[in-house]
């Protein structure tokens, strides 16, 4: 009985990894769709054809960085999705000062916690060849 609930659990992940491969295609395509169009939302005659420009050059972004979560599954990129979110929203609209000190404190803990809370992969393998002693 375990057996094929396992075997329904493999076909399961594996099924879900072409899912995340059709989505992360999906994805690629509306990058490159909205990259055709970027060149039409930059008018410096315009007052606002600067804000629409970054806001296409931020969405591009954090579509690339969805990407690389669904094909990496870190947290890095988690935090990195979350770091261009808060930024595009502080660049792009025009916050009070309040918003635009909560973007900042947000922004710093992400970063804070990118560079103090991480291991990465790297790190613990090395850090567990050292200590048993494998090298």
């Amino acid at each position: 009985m375990f057996r094929y609930l396992h075997k329904i659990q493999k076909n399961m992940v594996h099924f879900m990894g072409y899912v995340e491969l059709f989505v992360s295609l999906l994805v690629i395509a509306g990058i490159l769709f909205r990259l055709t169009a970027l060149p039409s939302h930059f008018a410096p005659v315009a007052g606002n054809g600067m804000s629409s420009y970054l806001q296409y050059l931020f969405d591009i972004l954090i579509a690339v960085e969805l990407i690389k979560l669904l094909c990496s599954h870190e947290l890095a990129s988690m935090v990195e999705i979350f770091m261009f979110a808060v930024s595009r929203k502080a660049i792009i609209e025009h916050l009070s000062v309040t918003e635009n000190l909560i973007s900042v404190v947000a922004i710093t803990i992400l970063f804070a916690v990118r560079k103090f809370l991480f291991i990465h992969q790297e790190t613990y393998e090395e850090e567990k060849r050292r200590r048993t002693g494998y090298i």
